[in-house]
């Protein structure tokens, strides 16, 4: 019997698994779909390119046909192994804009203000060269700012050409206030990636009263009497139950959290009646206000041989594998992510609305089909999306995937945004600091000007950035699934501690602001609230 019960041991599950048993008197189980991240590509920086082009540790999940994308089936990775998506990604520290969780509060979330949640940020991590007044220097999870010394010299220059073309350098874009180019920071150190399974999971291993149980896939959340007391789940062909005194917390994310709920009859009647499941609780919101970035590119070639080309090279990937496992050193010990940018589409906002990547390579489909060319691409999204989607059941079965739609275009608006972000990357591209090293554009073309055009491109060609969150949204309206303190509405001994309960989706990348949420969440539950 355990105390705490905690499905999906993600980024937010290995947070709450640590610190639910740092106390010795409380038995925890965590159990994952996935298995242990052990393979050396979990832990090695770059291996994230390999992990994405081959699926490893993924559900590999996809879209329903997007309408106001042209009717594609969009890729969706989500993390399925110890660390979920922390371990597959590309390690970028992003907390998003102070005024997101300003938002987050104004909406009816008491406690969840920048004020607030400021100090869960800083217990995270662990960033000497931050401002300790907002940034943390003694947390589990390493992070790293991009080296000048060893930066290839396309995103060195996109930094300069940024500067040229009018935009401040921002020293730190993780202070609250991420307007303008910097260098990035990422979750990693000392060769090392830094997923939530390394820096929480790991150190909590030898800990007696902590179970993890993994490649178990939880079918549903057993309910006696209005509250959940366990959950039932299968390892191969065997079914089993494993109850909770206290409570049941589900971290699997905003795709997999709506799912257990629909599966076990907690959602809206419409979704679960015609798969007959029988509605244990009404909560119309779960599975609804999907939100994530959609992403496009501009593709540039390169008048000189120096992308990240070179590295790919079955000799060249030979030696940094050499030197990675000899010598912890080379190209492997990076993200190879180094420069990004958070810009406006319009001079009136008050806050940025854009976010850029600069990458030294071109490639399409997730990095499954890379370009060989010499090149680089501007990876562009916007980061307040209005267009909002849904995670429903597609079968009652648990092991097929639910009908995902993020529903991306729908307002007219995001498409705009996109636009103009294409037409600012371009601008920064042009400038000075490119010279020398500037090709012609490969894509969407240099004939792609207007907005019929550029519309055009951005249907045929935008993509998830992965940053799905909502759909377990926290508030106070009819359609929240939990209250401020992540307990779901109507069932005790519930909560959901993930990305899905954000009701509106950060101004940046979500592991970090899943995690501050989970850092959270197990405050609430250690202290009774």
């Amino acid at each position: 019997m355990a105390d705490y019960v905690i499905v999906g041991a993600g980024s937010a599950g290995c947070v709450l698994a640590n610190r639910l048993s740092a106390d010795p008197a409380k038995n925890v189980v965590l159990i994952e779909a996935g298995g242990r991240d052990s393979n050396f590509l979990f832990r090695m920086p770059a291996g994230f390119f390999p992990l994405m082009q081959t699926g490893k540790g993924n559900w590999n999940f996809e879209t329903v046909p997007q309408k106001h994308l042209e009717n594609r089936v969009l890729y969706f990775p989500r993390g399925k192994v110890w660390g979920g998506s922390s371990a597959i990604n590309g390690m970028v520290v992003s907390r998003g804009n102070a005024a997101d969780y300003d938002r987050w509060a104004q909406l009816g979330n008491a406690g969840w203000s920048w004020a607030d949640c400021l100090p869960w940020f800083k217990a995270i991590e662990s960033y000497p060269d931050g401002d300790p007044a907002t940034r943390g220097h003694d947390g589990p999870m390493k992070v790293t700012q991009s080296p000048l010394d060893t930066m290839n010299p396309v995103p060195r220059a996109f930094l300069d050409a940024g500067v040229e073309a009018g935009h401040p350098f921002n020293p730190d874009l993780n202070a609250g206030h991420p307007l303008g180019m910097a260098r990035m920071q990422g979750n990693y150190a000392n060769a090392r990636r830094q997923s939530a399974s390394a820096t929480y999971l790991e150190p909590a291993l030898g800990r007696p009263n902590l179970t993890v149980i993994s490649k178990a896939l939880v079918h549903r959340i057993l309910i006696e009497g209005g509250r959940a007391v366990g959950v039932e789940y299968s390892q191969g062909r065997k079914t089993f139950t494993q109850r909770a005194t206290a409570e049941v917390i589900l971290c699997g994310g905003a795709i997999n959290s709506p799912q257990v709920l629909q599966l076990s009859g907690i959602g809206d009647p419409a979704d679960l009646v015609p798969l007959g499941i029988a509605v244990k609780h009404e909560l119309p919101g779960v599975g609804k206000n999907l939100q994530d970035h959609l992403s496009v590119t501009v593709k540039h070639r390169l008048s000189l041989p120096i992308s990240s080309l070179n590295d790919l090279k079955p000799l060249a990937t030979l030696k940094a594998l050499a030197e990675y496992f000899l010598f912890s050193t080379g190209t492997t010990v990076t993200s190879g992510l180094d420069a990004w940018a958070h810009l406006k589409s319009r001079t009136d906002l008050e806050n940025p609305d854009i976010q850029m990547y600069c990458v030294p390579l071109m490639y399409n489909d997730h990095g499954r089909d890379v370009i060989k060319e010499h090149g680089f691409l501007v990876s562009i999204n916007g980061t307040n999306p209005a267009s909002a989607g849904s995670v429903r059941l597609a079968s009652a079965d648990p092991r097929q995937a639910p009908a995902i739609d993020p529903n991306f275009l729908s307002d007219p608006e995001d498409a705009r945004v996109l636009r103009e972000g294409i037409r600012l990357a371009r601008e920064i591209i042009a400038q000075k600091a490119f010279e020398g090293m500037r090709a012609d554009e490969y894509a969407p073309g240099s004939a792609a000007q207007s907005d019929a055009e550029l519309d055009s491109y951005i249907r045929q060609n935008a993509n998830s950035i992965y940053h799905p969150v909502g759909t377990c949204k926290m508030g106070q309206d009819g359609s929240a699934v939990v209250d401020e303190f992540l307990r779901v509405r109507g069932i005790a001994g519930l909560r959901v501690i993930d990305a899905s309960v954000m009701p509106m989706v950060p101004s940046g990348n979500t592991n970090f602001p899943t995690m501050m949420v989970a850092e959270r969440g197990a405050s609430f539950i250690l202290s009774g609230s």
